[in-house]
């Protein structure tokens, strides 16, 4: 069984420590998105306050032993933050890249992907 805790807020990453020091956890899962929320950056996934959590987090998670994990938002993103230790990753969902897909098809004929079921071309 493979145990993974999820850490996206302020309180999480004062306690990270501590987090990281439960025996049976295998991996850290920074909740990127909804940290910034909790760090008052409303989303901004590249201010340094942010990196800094993330740095602390690694730290944590490298001191103890932790598989580091996060959303993989692109495969360069993936590449970087492999660089930073992180092997886990949250990619897109298989609707998420079926939409890609489609998009990638209709984009050429002027067409937009539509949220609607039953939409058709």
């Amino acid at each position: 069984m493979l145990v993974v805790t999820v850490v996206e807020n302020s309180e999480g990453l004062s306690h990270i420590d501590e987090i990281a020091a439960v025996p049976g956890i295998d991996v850290i899962f920074i909740g990127t998105s909804d940290l910034s929320f909790s760090l008052g950056l409303r989303g901004q996934q590249d201010h340094p306050k942010l990196e800094a959590a993330i740095a602390k987090i690694v730290a944590a998670g490298k001191k103890h032993g932790k598989f580091l994990g996060r959303p993989g938002l692109t495969p360069e993103h993936i590449k970087r933050s492999q660089r930073q230790g992180f092997r886990f990753f949250m990619a897109g969902t298989d609707t998420d890249f079926m939409a890609a897909g489609a998009a990638q098809f209709l984009k050429p004929l002027g067409k937009k992907r539509s949220l609607k079921w039953g939409s058709g071309l």
